[in-house]
C-alpha cells in the first residue's frame, strides 16, 4: 500500500479536476474540490501510517498553519490575480500581451505539461536563490521554521515570498493568455504534491523519486543541517535538481528539522516581522550556505 498512496491520490485529484472542468464544471470549484479531497486523504493516511510519531502537530501548529493556508496560500494569490486581471481588463485571454508565444492550439494535456514544467523550472531557481541570497533567505526562513513536517505546513510562507511565487508561476502565463483550465492543472498538481512533500506518511516511491520531488527527497530539504537542506529545491519535477547538481537522496532517516536558531519565533504574527529583524541572521557569503544563530 505504501507504494500506491502517492500515485493513487495524485492521479485521483488530477483526474477529478480534469473530469469536472472538462464537463462544464466551475473551474474554481473543480480545482479547489480536487485539492481539498487530496488534502483530506493525505490527512487520513497520516493517522493510519505515520512516518514519525514525533512529527504529529501541536494544536498551535495547526492553528498557525490554517491561518497561513487561508491568508497566504488562498487570499494572496486570489487578490493578486484579481488585480492583475482587472488591470489588464480585455487584454487577458486570446488578447493577452504575449498571447502569440503560448501554443494555444496544443491539446490541453500537452499545454498542462508544458506549463507545469515551465513554472517548476522558474520556481526551482527562485527556491535556490532563496537559500543563497541573504535578503531572500530572510523571507524563506519562515518556511523552514517548522521542526516537524505534516501536510498542512506546506502553506507556511511569508506573504512577500508568496508574491514572488505568483510573479513567476502565474503572472507570465496570465500575460501569455494561457487558458485558466490549463492553469488549473498546475494548481492541483502543485498543491497536492506539496501536501505530500511535507506529509508525515510512511511512503515508498521507488522510481517516482527519480521524476518527482517526493517526500523522501523533500524531507532532507528541511533538515537542520545546511549541508543537507541546501538540496532538492524542485517543487514538482526533481529533474531540475539532477540537471543542476543539487539532487540528494541519502539512504538514512532524516534527523532534526528546522532552523539552527533556537530563538526564531514560531507564531504567525512574529514570523511576519522576523525577516526585518537583523539580529536573527548571519550569512556566510563564501560558502553560500545558511547559518542561523
Amino acid at each position: 500500500m505504501n507504494y500506491l498512496i502517492y500515485p493513487a491520490v495524485v492521479s485521483l485529484a488530477v483526474g477529478i479536476y480534469a473530469f469536472s472542468s472538462g464537463h462544464g464544471g466551475n473551474l474554481l470549484i473543480s480545482a479547489f474540490g480536487a485539492v481539498v479531497l487530496g488534502a483530506m486523504l493525505i490527512a487520513v493516511f497520516e493517522q493510519i501510517v505515520p512516518y514519525q510519531l514525533k512529527w504529529r502537530p501541536r494544536p498551535q501548529d495547526v492553528k498557525d498553519d490554517l491561518l497561513y493556508t487561508i491568508f497566504i496560500q488562498i487570499a494572496v494569490p486570489k487578490l493578486l490575480g484579481f488585480f492583475i486581471v482587472l488591470l489588464l481588463a480585455d487584454q487577458v485571454g486570446p488578447h493577452a500581451p504575449f498571447a502569440g508565444i503560448w501554443p494555444r492550439n496544443w491539446p490541453v494535456p500537452a499545454q498542462a505539461l508544458l506549463l507545469i514544467a515551465s513554472a517548476d523550472f522558474m520556481r526551482y531557481w527562485l527556491h535556490r536563490l532563496s537559500h543563497t541570497a541573504p535578503v531572500m533567505w530572510r523571507l524563506h526562513a519562515v518556511h523552514h521554521s517548522t521542526d516537524r513536517l505534516y501536510w498542512l505546513n506546506t502553506s507556511r510562507f511569508h506573504p512577500i515570498e508568496k508574491i514572488f511565487h505568483f510573479t513567476l508561476d502565474s503572472l507570465p502565463f496570465i500575460l501569455m493568455g494561457v487558458d485558466p483550465h490549463v492553469i488549473g492543472f498546475w494548481f492541483v498538481l502543485y498543491s497536492v504534491n506539496g501536501f505530500f512533500q511535507h506529509s508525515n506518511i510512511r511512503l515508498r516511491f521507488g522510481l517516482l523519486s527519480g521524476i518527482f520531488s517526493t517526500a523522501e527527497l523533500h524531507r532532507w530539504h528541511h533538515s537542520q543541517n545546511p549541508a543537507e537542506s541546501n538540496s532538492n529545491y524542485a517543487n514538482a519535477f526533481i529533474i531540475w535538481d539532477r540537471l543542476f547538481g543539487t539532487y540528494s537522496r541519502p539512504t538514512s532517516e532524516v534527523g532534526t528539522l528546522g532552523l539552527l536558531n533556537p530563538e526564531y519565533p514560531m507564531g504567525i504574527i512574529q514570523q511576519m516581522k522576523a525577516p526585518f529583524v537583523n539580529e536573527l541572521y548571519r550569512h556566510n557569503a563564501s560558502s553560500q550556505q545558511k547559518i542561523n544563530d
